[in-house]
């Protein structure tokens, strides 16, 4: 897989997805290159796990405020912003529904609607000296990139303004103690923390993986009484699957499973 926006490497059942090429990439060429990339990975035996991470240079997407600008100035239509819009949709839409866990990690700067990239992943890390910005409001437009989505689940709806609103950058330790980062990495220890968490999602029975991101998806819109009736059939299929019949055995005898079913959703 040949990308100008990515670098990709698959290495024990980790694909590695690293931010490379301009630092203000045309969004519509990086959204192409990533919708190719995520559908590959879906399908690939090897990669159990999405590591998305920083290259040449961090999460740092931007809109093109200028061009916008210009064509708002020359009477242009909604459509303009709108094909922007549906960029942010396909992009984030890929994360959430990707049927394998997605990781992002950072030790650099966060801006704009890059923030959406990153917010959107299933864990996020980030190093001592990564910051983050939310995108400038002060042209009139939202965020978008879902960011009114995640910002509220992860800070809480009055963190979450707060952010939006002001335009502020923070630090990776203030991320932490708002919940926007997941877990703070030391710089001495970022790769071992890297490959140990990779390597831990590698080696879980990929149906429970992905049913436990799709239950947590939906905790914050069911009751008790609905989540645990999608908890027993979620076991149902976890029971039924042969990923889950080599976990077992691997718990039983004291080794690491042998894995290498697919992780798509015709699983078993």
């Amino acid at each position: 897989m040949q990308y100008d926006n990515f670098d990709v490497e698959i290495a024990d059942g980790c694909a590695t997805v690293r931010m490379t090429g301009p630092g203000a990439p045309d969004l519509g060429a990086l959204c192409d290159e990533f919708t190719d990339l995520m559908l590959r990975l879906q399908e690939d035996r090897a990669a159990r796990v999405i590591l998305l991470t920083d290259g040449d240079h961090a999460f740092d997407l931007h809109r093109d405020l200028e061009g916008l600008t210009e064509a708002r100035r020359a009477g242009g239509g909604f459509e303009i912003l709108a094909a922007g819009d549906e960029i942010a949709r396909r992009i984030v839409t890929l994360v959430s529904e990707c049927p394998k866990p997605v990781v992002a990690a950072t030790r650099g700067e966060i801006r704009n609607v890059g923030l959406g990239l990153y917010a959107a992943a299933d864990i996020r890390l980030a190093g001592e000296s990564a910051t983050f910005t939310s995108p400038d409001m002060s042209g009139g437009l939202i965020g978008g990139w879902g960011l009114t989505l995640t910002l509220p689940r992860l800070l809480g709806p009055g963190r979450a303004l707060d952010f939006l609103w002001s335009h502020r950058t923070v630090t990776a330790p203030e991320a932490a103690r708002m919940g926007l980062v997941d877990r703070l990495v030391s710089e001495d220890q970022w790769e071992q923390e890297l490959l140990e968490i990779t390597r831990r999602l590698s080696q879980i029975p990929q149906p429970a993986v992905h049913l436990t991101k799709l239950a947590v998806q939906q905790a914050s819109v069911l009751d008790l009484t609905s989540m645990l009736a999608m908890e027993w059939e979620s076991q149902q299929q976890c029971w039924d699957s042969d990923e889950t019949s080599e976990g077992l055995r691997a718990w039983q005898e004291g080794r690491a499973p042998r894995l290498e079913a697919s992780t798509g959703p015709e699983e078993d």
